[in-house]
């Protein structure tokens, strides 16, 4: 059972399941770099976690034709999405679940599994990746996307200096680590929670009180008076099996 922190995550994403693509194109741009690091594989057991609504699982249809594939996301409305989305290009065995990915099961052990900015959703993010590990195959490979921890630096700064509370999310160090990149891809710091808002990614970590609207139009203010994009700091991971 999730708990109320991670329910609100899941009923965010899903509230926001049809019209997600519209506003997903930093998440869509992310899988793709993803897909550069899928391995070279025969007809592999692949298990996708947090598969939205299909942005990264687009990529292993493409690159895995004969394999056979579990995508699963916590969000109902995210999945019913994910099928219908991918409904035309089906041409092997693909199964589709329900499964929070800190928990997660199935009918392994897998060759691969993957995750495309689902990683920094889950509450033990470190942990999560080990539990993932046990589940491969011996030559099995854990593929993931997420969110670094250098992610909304300035964002954060911008509240630390207005005596502010932050409700990022605590994102950790996760090992792995084959590539990082840092993007900004709104021009303000309303454009920027604008984008959040439109994906279902403002969830706050559960002790966060929500800023005054006073205060957050003072921070938006200092944000974009600093004259510098909030960015994001992506990590890119490949893990193997655990011994």
């Amino acid at each position: 059972m999730l708990s109320r922190h991670s329910a609100e995550i899941v009923a965010s994403f899903g509230a926001r399941a049809e019209a997600y693509e519209l506003n997903a194109g930093l998440q869509k741009a992310i899988a793709a770099r993803l897909a550069r690091f899928l391995p070279a594989l025969d007809r592999p057991k692949v298990l996708e976690l947090g598969c939205g609504t299909g942005l990264f699982s687009r990529h292993l249809i493409e690159r895995y034709p004969g394999g056979d594939l579990v995508l699963t996301d916590a969000s109902p409305p995210m999945l019913a999405e994910c099928r219908r989305n991918l409904a035309g290009g089906l041409g092997q065995r693909v199964d589709f679940g329900i499964m929070d990915a800190s928990r997660p099961g199935g009918q392994g052990p897998f060759d691969l599994i993957a995750m495309s900015m689902a990683l920094h959703w889950l509450p033990d993010q470190r942990a999560s990746l080990e539990r993932l590990r046990r589940l491969l195959a011996p030559s099995g490979v854990l593929l993931y996307a997420a969110l670094g921890p250098e992610t909304f630096a300035e964002w954060r700064a911008v509240l630390s200096e207005q005596g502010l509370p932050n409700g990022v999310a605590a994102i950790e160090t996760v090992p792995g680590l084959v590539h990082e990149e840092r993007l900004a891809p709104d021009a303000t710091a309303l454009a920027f929670l604008r984008r959040m808002k439109s994906v279902g990614g403002l969830t706050p970590r559960e002790d966060y009180r929500p800023l005054s609207p006073g205060a957050l139009r003072r921070a938006i203010r200092a944000a974009d008076a600093r004259g510098r994009p909030i960015t994001w700091h992506i990590v890119y991971g490949r893990l193997s099996a655990a011994a």
